[in-house]
């Protein structure tokens, strides 16, 4: 018997001292995920900057298929002036 109190005496001689631990407490959040802004007006404002930037981005889309539709027309047009001229 006196053998174990020995030795659990010395376990808690090498054991390093243990400090409390701060615990911080976090109330639960009850917005949805990504509702920092709540406001009706910056989700109007946020949404009409999106529908702007995607009007923009398909017009300038547009705007080269339409570059790449004359430039195909224009080669299409010289090979059928080559074919007509040598017939």
């Amino acid at each position: 018997m006196s053998v174990l109190r020995t030795s659990s005496a010395r376990l808690v001689a090498f054991r390093a001292p243990v400090a409390p631990l701060s615990v911080r407490y976090y109330s639960p959040d009850t917005r949805a995920e990504g509702a920092t802004a709540s406001s009706t007006g910056f989700k109007n404002r946020e949404q009409a900057s999106e529908a702007k930037y995607v009007k923009e981005h398909e017009a300038q889309k547009l705007k080269q298929a339409q570059e790449k539709l004359k430039a195909a027309q224009a080669e299409v047009d010289k090979q059928q002036k080559i074919v007509n001229d040598s017939k």
